[in-house]
């Protein structure tokens, strides 16, 4: 794939405290107004914005040179920190140990590949493993040390040793992405609501942070990989909705000619996959219990329930990066009469969370505060809170984070490293767990006991955040006369989208609207006392 000009065997890709040189200051200590000089350079001069995003979500294409090169306007981007010193194998090349390592496999479109992560070895983080944590901060063994070190190899050819750098079965492996922090902005973020934000660098995701701060680095079996299952790709692993076939048609042919064990179908990797992962959340990351309820009613009565649900998990519940993962109850209390309370459902039609009260949700919600009229789409004069989500690079202010923490988590740390609670007093410090009571009057006509039923359900990706991307990703690919890359041709998308909002949007459509899934469950039942 590439070849490294380091002498010392290793590529970087890590960030730590990266300087534009001289007397620059750190790419962390920028605020707004450096962010808003940003936001008025060309495409090309904003080439560090996608670079950052690329070496986690395509490692492979980051090393492999597809993120935006350097140029006057940022020199910085010059030199080994960014990859510059990769030499690229081209497809043609006698250089070119096989056909995976050239750009014909198009490994840069697979995201995380299984060569990526064998590869990694430690980052040298500081012993507290938080400050050098994130932003893709990781190093990459070179393809010549597998040349020369066949032993290595691992699974990376058909059949071969399984033999692991010892870091790739530590947690700081994990937290190299899932560790991510705004490179541009300090955080407006005020949890507190006393007026004055947190002096930290805007955090996007801090799920290393939650485990790091929590009861489960010193319990045996409390590394990330105890608990997450090993990846496995009998296909493509890529996105998490289904239908996929419709855009990426069958798996590169060439995994297959060079004898690995997998099938040409990415909807039967996915739909293996899909499976697998419904079976390990289902009862693994959440328990729900009934804190109290009547033992008995009347009809006319006003009774209630309250639900509790326990995070079973080492992080957030639910964590990675908030923006439209949602998590919440459906609650359904009915007798043989007809239904008495549901909350909770979702919409058929959008994909609406339909609750009474929207606090309820379990979410992160982000908001892009003090970039003017920039953000005012309808040109109105005002800038709702509608026109400030959702804009990745532009958030600075985190104003509701009320998803459940981890056993023993450290409220004082979680506060100091940006894994905000909001409201403040939401948890107390170690608190794992999150109330929600529900009230109800049992009608005249009732017959039969007081049937309750509670699920935990999870969405990814919530309606809004979905119409969010349909609707801003909207430049026409190549074929159509816009400069964004074509759709993969063996793909059989029905409505010919000219840009990847729309094929985005037939997916999600396709799919059931990005369908729930179920985390937990508990039913309960209250007699029904007629006398």
């Amino acid at each position: 794939m590439l070849r490294s000009t380091w002498p010392t065997g290793t590529t970087s890709i890590c960030w730590k405290n990266v300087s534009q040189g001289g007397d620059t200051p750190p790419l962390t200590d920028l605020g707004l107004s450096t962010a808003l000089d940003l936001l008025d350079k060309t495409e090309e001069e904003q080439a560090v914005v996608g670079d950052f995003c690329l070496r986690c979500h395509s490692p492979v294409g980051w090393l492999e040179g597809f993120s935006e090169p350097p140029n006057a306007a940022e020199p910085h981007l010059r030199g080994d920190f960014w990859g510059a010193s990769l030499q690229e194998f081209s497809p043609t090349s006698a250089e070119a140990p096989d056909p995976l390592h050239n750009k014909d496999s198009e490994g840069h479109m697979d995201g995380i590949t299984c060569d990526f992560c064998h590869r990694v070895i430690d980052n040298q983080k500081d012993a507290g493993g938080i400050k050098a944590a994130g932003n893709g901060g990781v190093f990459v063994t070179p393809y010549e040390f597998f040349t020369a070190n066949p032993e290595w190899e691992g699974d990376m050819q058909p059949g071969g040793p399984r033999v692991m750098d010892p870091f790739q079965r530590e947690s700081e492996l994990c937290g190299t992405c899932h560790e991510v922090t705004n490179p541009f902005l300090m955080t407006l973020t005020d949890p507190d609501g006393d007026g004055t934000p947190v002096n930290v660098p805007h955090p996007i995701e801090r799920t290393y942070t939650e485990w790091y701060n929590s009861a489960f680095p010193d319990k045996a079996g409390g590394r990330c990989q105890d608990c997450h299952r090993p990846m496995r790709f009998p296909g493509a692993q890529t996105w998490m909705l289904t239908h996929l076939e419709r855009l990426w048609g069958p798996i590169d042919q060439t995994w297959t000619d060079l004898g690995y064990d997998v099938t040409s179908s990415r909807q039967a990797a996915l739909d293996a996959r899909v499976l697998d992962n419904l079976d390990f959340v289902d009862g693994a990351t959440a328990r729900i219990s009934v804190v109290n309820q009547p033992e008995s009613l009347r009809p006319g009565d006003t009774g209630s329930v309250k639900f509790r649900i326990t995070n079973l998990t080492g992080h957030k519940l639910p964590t990675g990066y908030g923006e439209g993962r949602q998590m919440w109850l459906h609650v359904r209390i009915w007798t043989k009469s007809g239904t008495i309370l549901e909350d909770g459902a979702v919409d058929p039609a959008s994909g609406e969370v339909l609750v009474a009260d929207h606090d309820d949700i379990f979410e992160m919600h982000a908001l892009a505060e003090g970039y003017g009229d920039l953000l005012d789409e309808d040109s109105d004069g005002l800038v709702t809170e509608h026109e400030k989500e959702f804009h990745f690079v532009l958030l600075n202010k985190v104003v509701k984070d009320n998803r459940i923490p981890p056993e023993g988590y450290d409220k004082a740390a979680y506060m100091a490293q940006g894994a905000f609670i909001i409201p403040a007093d939401e948890y107390a410090d170690g608190q794992n767990w999150a109330d929600r009571e529900y009230t109800f009057t049992v009608p005249a006509n009732a017959r039969g006991n007081i049937k309750l039923e509670a699920k935990l359900m999870y969405k990814t990706f919530s309606n809004h955040y979905e119409d969010f991307l349909a609707e801003k990703d909207s430049e026409p690919t190549v074929s159509h006369g816009g400069h964004a890359r074509d759709l993969p041709a063996a793909g059989s998308m029905t409505s010919n989208p000219q840009h990847w909002g729309e094929a985005l949007k037939e997916i999600y459509e396709v799919s059931g609207n990005g369908p729930a899934v179920q985390f937990a469950r508990k039913k309960t039942e209250i007699e029904l006392n007629r006398e």
